[in-house]
């Protein structure tokens, strides 16, 4: 029979054997853009984004790394395979972090599977994304903080989160309360705050100055704090309250349940339930435990507050405080038994979100791409005018065409696409909208006169539409 600390490296294993086994097939926007930049092996200034600054870079070294061992694999299943690992390392440390205040063995390690059976976060840690390791290494600096060991260290730690995703920022408050609250004198108090404050903050700005370097090759500080905040075009803060708390109690939700909307009401009834029965437990005022649980609680309200504004729609930024609503269920909500909640966000989110979210058949551009394998051998162009995100899919999953982009009117380089082509026997592609830019003009409309369609590659349903014509 195994003995006690045997069955907790086991429990705490299971999540990482799990995350390895059955990764996603539907893949984050973000993962596949990552992946594709590092096939290309671009140089470093193309890889550097300040909203998650390192991700792209590490991940060429590991494929580079990968490579020169012989290893051939695509980048996105190999940063795949790293976040699993990455993942699995937090639990274990989510379950130290329950030990800490004080919650028995077997409860600690329900309560780390409730973290690493949350559905947002078990679909995460089996697709490539920069939330993964960060989170890992703001898991880290925090274990380093409650243990009292290497403040500095924590520093890094939490500096490194940072590099990972600009998200990781907020969390500095958390450490400063938390330095401020375990420190007892005034002097080691101050000492404790000037050591962590420096080496976050200055690791993080020091390298994002060396990164705005190496991408304009000079320094403008003008322009620094524009292109330390890029953002994407959609990426906006919301200012209407009663949306954003449904949309935050939404969000919430789904952090732990997964599945359809309609298949959440029946979580929404049994929580709605439990909390005519809550009942706060009151842990004794100074103790080292209370002191925890107020970090724990700055923790969940600086990222809550900030979600709250700051695209409250995108569950998936709520990873961050995921370990801390864990932290404070087990604290406060006493009647919650985390064996049965662990039990229960294991089936539900297995069942209804990644099982299904593994298979092939239920991701449409996927599918369609696996299904162009035949019909476009070695070499085929294809060409497109807008390379959306569907097409990243059909792209990345078909690395043996020739993907061309048509940005301008060049009848030219169709042409000479065409020609070569016909040469090795193949047809040029034009992905739709390559096709309708070319429509759209009346010397491509001519040139299409000469090569009419010969065939076209399609599938439409509700919310998809692929096109692609041959032209000979």
């Amino acid at each position: 029979m195994p003995t006690a600390a045997w069955q907790r490296r086991l429990w705490l294993a299971l999540p990482c054997v799990l995350y390895l086994l059955v990764p996603t097939r539907n893949y984050y926007w973000d993962g596949l853009t990552f992946a594709i930049n590092i096939e290309k092996q671009l140089p470093a200034r193309e890889l550097l984004s300040p909203s998650h600054l390192i991700y792209s870079l590490a991940g060429l070294w590991l494929y580079k790394a990968a490579l020169l061992i012989g290893l051939k694999t695509r980048a996105l299943f190999l940063l795949q395979a790293v976040n699993a690992l990455l993942a699995g390392a937090c639990v274990p440390l989510v379950e130290r972090a329950l030990r800490r205040r004080g919650v028995s063995m077997g409860s600690a390690i329900a309560g780390a599977l409730c973290f690493a059976f949350a559905a947002t976060w078990w679909r995460f840690a089996t697709d490539a994304n920069a939330y993964v390791p960060a989170i890992l290494l703001l898991l880290c600096a925090n274990d380093l903080l409650e243990t009292g060991r290497c403040v500095w260290l924590a520093g890094l730690s939490h500096a490194a989160a940072m590099l990972f995703h600009e998200l990781a920022i907020l969390y500095l408050f958390v450490a400063l309360v938390r330095l401020a609250s375990d420190a007892p004198h005034d002097r080691r108090r101050a000492r404790s705050l000037f050591i962590y404050a420096t080496a976050a903050l200055a690791t993080v700005a020091a390298v994002f100055l060396l990164a705005y370097r190496t991408v304009f090759g000079g320094f403008d500080l003008a322009q620094f704090p524009s292109w330390l905040t890029t953002h994407s075009p959609d990426a906006v803060f919301s200012f209407a309250p009663v949306g954003d708390v449904a949309l935050t109690l939404r969000g919430t939700l789904r952090l732990l349940f997964g599945g359809k909307v309609s298949s959440a009401w029946v979580v929404i009834g049994v929580a709605a339930g439990e909390l005519v029965v809550w009942r706060l437990s009151r842990p004794e005022a100074g103790s080292l435990s209370e002191r925890r649980s107020s970090a724990d609680l700055a923790w969940l309200g600086i990222y809550a507050a900030f979600l709250f504004f700051w695209m409250p729609q995108n569950t998936f930024y709520r990873l961050f405080y995921l370990a801390p609503l864990v932290f404070l269920t087990e604290r406060y909500l006493k009647r919650i038994p985390l064996r049965l909640l662990a039990t229960a966000l294991f089936l539900w989110n297995a069942a209804f979100l990644i099982y299904p979210q593994s298979r092939v058949a239920n991701n449409v551009p996927l599918r369609f791409a696996l299904e162009q394998q035949a019909r476009w051998p070695s070499g085929t162009p294809v060409a497109f005018h807008i390379f959306h995100p569907d097409l990243w899919t059909i792209s990345y999953f078909n690395p043996q065409a020739s993907w061309i982009g048509l940005p301008v009117m060049d009848v030219p380089v169709l042409e000479r696409s065409r020609t070569d082509a016909a040469q090795r026997g193949q047809a040029l592609w034009l992905e739709a909208t390559a096709y309708d830019f070319v429509m759209a003009s009346e010397t491509g409309r001519n040139w299409l006169a000469s090569h009419p369609v010969a065939a076209v590659a399609q599938f439409k349903d509700p919310k998809h539409d692929y096109r692609f014509y041959a032209v000979r």
